[in-house]
């Protein structure tokens, strides 16, 4: 690492989170730093984000850039999903014998098909054998009781997590799961991420039966924080200078249902998305407070948080797209894949650049409170109100008190007195 001054490098986090149908928005954004060579020291997870963080960072048998290019495969057939509008190959019935049929289903001969390529009549060969497999899954009497749905050897067939266990290993890798016993989050480490602790990070209820863990049983801790900024907070923010989040595209999820599939996951992701947004907003406007007092070439006090934006050209999401953002489709795939590698290579252009990271321009396109749209604003007006964003709370928080309202009145929004 280059010396402090105006050209040394930034040390770089990114946190990877989201939802599992627009998971190649991800893995394009990753494939495209790979291409352009910027590095992390941490990557912290949470939910779907862990499955793109292990197969960049611990792949078995290829290298991140091939893995990650496989992910459109994980989709379905475009022609096959207008019948069953279900990811039937990254999902698998409920039943004691989800994990034979599994590894019977990988046995059948398929036909090579390149990840990128539309491949429309090999794609729909292939995935009508996969999903015949499933469908023929002998289910159990109890196979509902506590989900839908069964976890599988996929991960270990493609993450080396031995490889997470080398004291050495870089770059510093978090993810995070929620403890139903203690109930509280836990944040697993590098050295402690195995392929249980995976499980934990994708069991969302009604989805999967919550996870054992030494034992205990653990949920996701997508629904306590879908940032992955917990352990930043807690465990690195004197050891970075930046962070990097993806822009969590909440219109796409913030909208009427277009049919009763697409209503489900609304239902399931709202909650997550709203929390994830709010929680960004909360913690840029912290950092943009406790940081006020300092200029860009100063090393911040907590790292300062970028947002990777999807709705500037030329890497823009069009509105009419945000529908087919969750439709299990290969296109759908391939195209989101597009859209993440741009965004990655846009934000490369400042990032060649010596001392890219203090430029007031840099500063004014990505920094994530100054792109803080209106819901956020209204929500952190609560803690503006109290004065908690000043600078001269950060600055002696003891001495900054909130203003106390007087006679029994308060001021509203309009700035009139009420009773």
């Amino acid at each position: 690492m280059a010396s402090r001054g105006n050209n040394r490098q930034p040390r770089i986090g990114i946190v990877l989170s989201g939802w599992a149908p627009a998971m190649t928005l991800m893995s394009g954004v990753m494939l495209g730093f790979i291409k352009e060579g910027i590095s992390f020291e941490v990557v912290s997870t949470s939910g779907i984000g862990a499955l793109i963080a292990l197969l960049y960072l611990a792949p078995k048998g290829k290298t991140n850039e091939e893995a990650l290019k496989e992910l459109p495969n994980l989709f379905v057939s475009n022609l096959l999903h207008r019948l069953a509008p279900l990811n039937f190959k990254m999902f698998y019935k409920n039943s004691p014998f989800a994990q034979l049929w599994y590894e019977l289903r990988e046995q059948l001969p398929k036909i090579p098909v390149d990840p990128g390529s539309a491949s429309p009549a090999a794609r729909f060969v292939n995935d009508s054998m996969d999903l015949v497999a499933t469908a023929v899954t002998p289910p159990t009497l109890e196979s509902y009781r506590n989900a839908l749905m069964s976890q599988v050897s996929m991960m270990e067939e493609r993450v080396d997590f031995n490889a997470l266990r080398d004291p050495e290993f870089e770059p510093r890798l978090y993810l995070n799961a929620f403890d139903l016993a203690a109930k509280r989050q836990r944040i697993f480490s590098t050295g402690e991420i195995a392929a249980d602790a995976y499980r934990a990070a994708q069991a969302m209820f009604l989805m999967f039966p919550p996870e054992p863990i030494d034992g205990e049983l653990y949920t996701t801790g997508a629904t306590h924080d879908p940032t992955g900024l917990q352990a930043i907070w807690m465990n690195e923010r004197a050891n970075l200078d930046m962070v990097i989040a993806l822009d969590p595209v909440a219109p796409a999820i913030w909208r009427p249902p277009v049919n009763v599939h697409d209503a489900f996951q609304l239902m399931l992701l709202n909650p997550i998305v709203a929390l994830q947004v709010l929680t960004f907003a909360l913690y840029a406007e912290t950092e943009s407070a406790i940081n006020a007092q300092l200029d860009l070439n100063a090393q911040p006090k907590l790292p300062r948080l970028y947002r990777l934006p999807f709705d500037v050209a030329p890497c823009k999401i069009p509105a009419a797209y945000y529908p087919q953002m969750l439709e299990w489709t290969h296109k759908n795939a391939v195209t989101l894949e597009c859209i993440g590698r741009c965004a990655a290579e846009e934000f490369a252009k400042f990032a060649k650049r010596p001392g890219f990271w203090q430029e007031k321009a840099f500063d004014a396109r990505y920094r994530y409170a100054q792109q803080l749209d209106d819901r956020s604003q209204y929500f952190l007006r609560i803690f503006r109100q109290l004065h908690l964003f000043d600078r001269e709370f950060w600055a002696h928080p003891a001495a900054a008190k909130p203003e106390k309202p007087r006679n029994g009145r308060r001021r509203t929004d309009s700035g009139r007195r009420k009773r």
